[in-house]
């Protein structure tokens, strides 16, 4: 099964969200290790090491809502009291559910009992 491979992300300068290919100032590839960057013909910046925004992949999946589920989203479970966050895990190429102690396979939970209740980023607080 392919899933729709898109990303947002966060101007750290602006504070706000946006979908990579939404403006036509954006512009996005993969770099010569397969890194996939964003970069901002308009500011001249970029998602580097160093640069002025954070960029989240789309896991391909929609909270219980219909809302699209990111990296950096913070997600509510249906029958827990936790808050989690959306990560990607790079050495095993999944993303996963995480808190400061509990780390958990994204996957058994992507159908329908998740809700992004926000993300780290605009909500800080929650995480």
């Amino acid at each position: 099964m392919s899933r729709e491979i898109k990303f947002r992300v966060w101007d750290k300068d602006l504070e706000c969200m946006h979908i990579c290919g939404e403006n036509s100032h954006d512009s996005a590839w993969f770099d010569e290790f397969n890194i996939f960057q964003y970069y901002n013909l308009q500011n001249g910046d970029g998602s580097g090491k160093d640069g002025a925004y954070e960029l989240m992949e789309y896991t391909g999946f929609k909270d219980k809502n219909g809302k699209e589920i990111y990296e950096g989203d913070i997600v509510e479970l249906y029958d827990e009291e936790d808050l989690y966050r959306v990560e990607y895990q790079a050495e095993n190429a999944r993303f996963i559910l995480t808190t400061d102690t509990i780390v958990t396979d994204f996957e058994y939970y992507s159908h329908g009992e998740i809700e992004v209740i926000g993300n780290i980023y605009e909500n800080p607080e929650l995480t």
